[in-house]
């Protein structure tokens, strides 16, 4: 099954908004085994819309669109995709109840701005907003005669708003569940698509694909990919089949020669961060952490703070200069007399100037037993870092490489630290 993306947006076009929709969304219809063949940008010009739709619905299946689904007169796609198919747009009923129920939450009124969102092309289905007040459009349009072999005999045109948290929860309600649907009518047979992905750190891309030959090829089955992110180095696996139990039976081999070979790299699977598994052994051991740090200017506590995981083990964190010369010693009496904690993370100061190859400077990450009264005695980690690399990466691997300390330091005493996510030990 093939797909096309289009991203509706003058603000995309002129480059002042990055289309980050896209790429979310190739990802997500990537793992369902759907082929995306196009990216297309468009701006606010009806005429333009339409003729993307129409050379989209010629060749693909599917026809992903965000944007322009709101309640302005710049908002076209609704027409758009009437124009495009021929039809009329018609007051939905559907419609008008998801618009009157959003703005009643947020205590407002049916403007005639608003009014636009409640009409649909004849004959599509309104995608359910929870959280705004712009439906989406679901539209199943039958294809000209002849049909391309091994094609659906319709083209499926789904349209979401273009503001990503609301397109992103749209499509976790609904749209994976229509691609299985279109598998199935294509296949004749059910389709499940499970995916699973494991993470780890502390070695590099290549490295470990090296490690792992083979693994990431275009005819691997179960596919896999591999992705690196702020240091962090994922493995997905996808499988395909007619049951769950199919799938998992596919990817486990694979997952296990992943741990395996990986080892102590290995941190979490699923949605697990460094800073959930710091966490999750803080409270394993009924203990509570705190930072100190300068370079990173506040951003590991807000790491630690997004975590789930965090109550009620994270206490907080301080921010000492950040281009000032600071030792451990002096960042440990600084946290003491803050916080009454278990555990401090250090963070050092960054030296001055942006990141270069050609020096020597260095930059320090410790782990600290806030409980031993000498200085020098609690530092249970400390590990020094020269100051090199991107500048937009300098700080993401910092803060991954001290919650890294942490976990290696205390995985040894630890029996396990089991994860909510998917139930599987780890620490």
């Amino acid at each position: 099954m093939f797909a096309e993306i289009v991203a509706n947006g003058d603000e995309i076009i002129c480059g002042k908004v990055l289309d980050t929709n896209s790429q979310w969304l190739s990802r997500e219809l990537e793992d369902l085994g759907v082929s995306v063949q196009y990216h297309t940008t468009v701006g606010d010009d009806l005429a333009a819309m339409v003729d993307v739709l129409r050379i989209a619905m010629n060749r693909v299946d599917l026809v992903v669109w965000t944007g322009g689904l709101g309640p302005t007169a710049d908002d076209l796609t609704r027409q758009a995709f009437a124009d495009a198919v021929g039809v009329l747009l018609v007051k939905d009923d559907e419609s008008l109840r998801q618009v009157q129920e959003i703005l009643q939450r947020r205590g407002g009124k049916m403007s005639p701005a608003n009014e636009r969102q409640i009409f649909q092309p004849q004959g599509a289905v309104p995608i359910r907003n929870r959280h705004g007040s712009a439906p989406g459009i679901d539209f199943t349009v039958k294809r000209q005669l002849p049909i391309p072999e091994g094609r659906l005999t319709s083209v499926r045109l789904l349209a979401y708003p273009g503001v990503p948290d609301e397109m992103k929860e749209m499509w976790c309600d609904t749209g994976r569940q229509t691609i299985l649907s279109m598998h199935e009518l294509l296949e004749g047979k059910k389709h499940v698509i499970k995916s699973q992905s494991i993470h780890s750190f502390g070695i590099g891309e290549s490295q470990v694909e090296s490690m792992l030959p083979g693994l990431t090829a275009r005819d691997h089955i179960p596919k896999v990919g591999i992705t690196a992110t702020q240091g962090v180095i994922t493995l997905r696996i996808v499988a395909e089949g007619e049951k769950e139990a199919e799938c998992d039976q596919l990817m486990e081999p694979t997952a296990k020669l992943i741990r395996d070979t990986l080892g102590d790299r290995v941190f979490g699977e699923g949605d697990t961060s460094l800073a959930d598994v710091v966490c999750r052994m803080v409270k394993a051991q009924d203990k509570k952490i705190a930072v100190v740090e300068a370079g990173t200017r506040g951003l590991l506590a807000e790491a630690l703070g997004r975590s789930a995981e965090s109550v009620p083990c994270f206490l907080g964190g301080i921010v000492v200069p950040s281009r000032q010369p600071i030792s451990p010693e002096k960042m440990i009496i600084i946290g003491r007399k803050m916080f009454e904690t278990d555990y401090l993370l250090l963070i050092g100061a960054y030296p001055e100037g942006e990141p270069d190859r050609t020096r020597s400077e260095e930059t320090f990450v410790a782990v600290v037993d806030a409980r031993e009264p000498d200085e020098r005695s609690a530092v249970l980690q400390l590990k020094n870092y020269p100051f090199i690399g991107h500048p937009d990466m300098i700080d993401a691997l910092h803060i991954e490489r001290v919650l890294d300390l942490f976990r290696l330091y205390f995985k040894p005493f630890m029996a396990f630290v089991r994860s909510p996510v998917n139930g599987r030990a780890e620490s």
